[in-house]
């Protein structure tokens, strides 16, 4: 009830400020909220901003009982020649790795899986070492093949993912977590090519 009425009167005054959870996959963690959650801080410095990371299903089961206020998620997504390498793959139960499952079963390849780990920079260190080839974000390694470190092949078929946010409809925005949606929105909107609101 306290903090309901802080709240309130934040918002009558035009104040940013409060703890907001957010829930994501590790990629995201790692290479797309540090610089919208950077430039968040800086317009509202009062803003206290939680970052939890888990698999999307566990975290859209979070945001739904009210346990996180919001979710930047893979969402669901309802090769032959790389099925002969070792391949290192995200490890099972996340949606980005039944994203690929499900690439693989559409293109009729069964991969030799060689690894199987959680962690995009882990992935990078080990396929830079030689050990496999495998499918990531290309967000995650774009900086890698900039300088050299690693090569991009693109995949064909054509592997897309899409990221979404998640949040409870039934409650009102606080002001701190529309500010948070509002920077997701403006970054989605830029990796579009579309204007910045």
């Amino acid at each position: 009830m306290l903090d309901e009425a802080r709240e309130a009167i934040q918002r009558l005054q035009g104040r940013v400020a409060g703890r907001v959870t957010v829930g994501t996959g590790a990629t995201a963690s790692i290479y797309l909220l540090p610089a919208i959650l950077r430039r968040l801080r800086a317009r509202h410095p009062r803003l206290e901003l939680v970052v939890v990371t888990g698999n999307a299903d566990e975290i859209a089961a979070a945001v739904s009982r009210g346990e996180l206020d919001v979710g930047v998620v893979t969402l669901p997504v309802a090769v032959a020649e790389l099925a002969r390498e070792p391949v290192i793959l995200y490890e099972r139960g996340g949606t980005i790795r039944r994203v690929v499952d499900d690439w693989f079963r559409r293109g009729r390849a069964t991969p030799h899986v060689a690894m199987e780990l959680g962690n995009a920079e882990a992935t990078k260190k080990l396929v830079g070492a030689g050990l496999g080839l495998s499918i990531v974000s290309e967000i995650a390694v774009k900086a890698d093949a900039r300088a050299g470190a690693l090569s991009l092949i693109p995949l064909r078929p054509a592997l897309h993912r899409r990221i979404g946010i998640v949040r409870r409809r039934d409650r009102a925005p606080r002001p701190a977590l529309q500010a948070l949606v509002t920077a997701l929105e403006a970054a989605a909107n830029r990796a579009r090519g579309g204007a910045n609101p």
